[in-house]
């Protein structure tokens, strides 16, 4: 299962249309600057897992990076709707996240990484993910993951209340909130994740 989704991942990202413009819609800056956030703590974290020998640790970080953090919120953020195009600064960026993740995944599960990483772009015969440079955690701000771990429960939250009253997904919702959530620095992607015509204030 976890092969598949992370197949089905890559296979996803490469069957997008690109466009030249580098001009980002909102939710995917957002979108950007949170996995990057994440992505740096999760490394800094396998590392002193790693320094400590707890490897099972250490992949199970990997394992939920992939899985929650990557396949499930952030290509679901940037995913651009049917017949759209995402716009190539974003795409260049999740190309990076995408070669890193599998750098990190690459010593527990060499075979698949390796391919993947030539399925990803034209490489030499000798340019290998087995001998690339191992990615390094940079500073990171962690007010950013906090504000989107709100976010991420607001969504979950009015999912589950569809789900509850038989909403239609494809229905437009009005969310009215009594305070800004996370200061407002992730509403276009509540808006987009929970399918919201609007966030208002009362």
């Amino acid at each position: 299962n976890f092969c598949n989704k992370l197949w089905n991942a890559s296979r996803l990202i490469r069957g997008w249309t690109v466009t030249d413009s580098k001009l980002q819609v909102r939710e995917n800056v957002e979108g950007i600057i949170w996995f990057s956030a994440k992505l740096d703590k999760s490394i800094e974290i396998i590392e002193d897992h790693f320094s400590k020998y707890r490897i099972s640790d250490a992949l199970m970080v990997i394992y939920k990076l992939i899985w929650d953090d990557f396949c499930s919120w952030y290509l679901e953020i940037i995913k651009p709707g049917p017949g759209a195009e995402l716009d190539a600064k974003t795409y260049e960026s999740t190309i990076e996240f995408l070669e890193t993740i599998l750098k990190l995944l690459h010593p527990f599960m060499p075979f698949i990484t390796e391919e993947l990483w030539h399925l990803i772009t034209e490489r030499g015969e000798e340019d290998c993910i087995m001998v690339s440079k191992w990615p390094y955690a940079k500073e990171h701000d962690a007010e950013v993951i906090s504000s989107f771990d709100v976010a991420s429960e607001v969504v979950s939250a009015i999912r589950n209340i569809r789900k509850e009253k038989q909403l239609s997904q494809k229905e437009k919702l009005k969310l009215i909130s009594k305070n800004k959530i996370s200061g407002g620095q992730f509403d276009s992607v509540i808006v987009k994740l929970a399918n919201l015509s609007e966030i208002t204030f009362s």
